[in-house]
């Protein structure tokens, strides 16, 4: 009785995971610089997990006897990584403005059934292209268009969310 409520606690907890990530993904597009955030929250986990297996290798063995465990919490802990590295470093950030070089503001419609026939269309999310120190970044949100009369080459101002890590994440939702 004990193992299935664990267990039916662990199915839970891996479902709120997955609808965290899923909400995350919004901000993880928008973050500047996302691959180091990633690579880099990846790579902490794995020197965590490393260690922490290290200390406890008794726990673990005979190996070839848990190694589906190991396996287990090896690769959720890597799959997870950049779902913490992203809240932790949104979280304890702070907000500011920054100035970035206006290229293109473009709709798009996302529909999960395709379009159907006489549908009228109507966009559900636009993309922002921006210049940066001469990298065009694109970000993406759906509430609305905030920039349709800039022109290409103006200076618009952003809000940012200086992380705690130093990753930057445009805060248009």
């Amino acid at each position: 009785m004990r193992s299935q409520l664990l267990a039916a606690l662990l199915v839970i907890l891996f479902g709120l995971l997955v609808w965290l990530y899923v909400r995350e993904f919004q901000y993880l597009s928008n973050t500047i610089a996302v691959k180091s955030l990633v690579t880099g929250s990846v790579s902490v986990a794995a020197i965590v997990i490393g260690a922490g297996l290290w200390k406890w290798r008794d726990r673990f063995l005979p190996l070839d006897r848990h190694l589906p465990e190991v396996l287990l919490i090896v690769t959720f802990s890597l799959l997870f990584a950049p779902l913490f590295g992203s809240l932790i470093n949104r979280g304890f950030g702070n907000n500011t403005h920054r100035s970035f070089e206006f290229v293109a503001e473009t709709a798009f419609f996302a529909s999960g059934y395709g379009i159907l026939k006489g549908e009228k269309i109507k966009p559900t999310g636009w993309k922002l292209q921006v210049r940066d120190a001469g990298k065009t970044l694109q970000f993406k949100y759906k509430k609305q268009a905030f920039f349709p009369l800039s022109q290409p080459g103006d200076v618009i101002l952003l809000p940012i969310n200086k992380g705690l890590f130093g990753f930057e994440v445009v805060a248009l939702k």
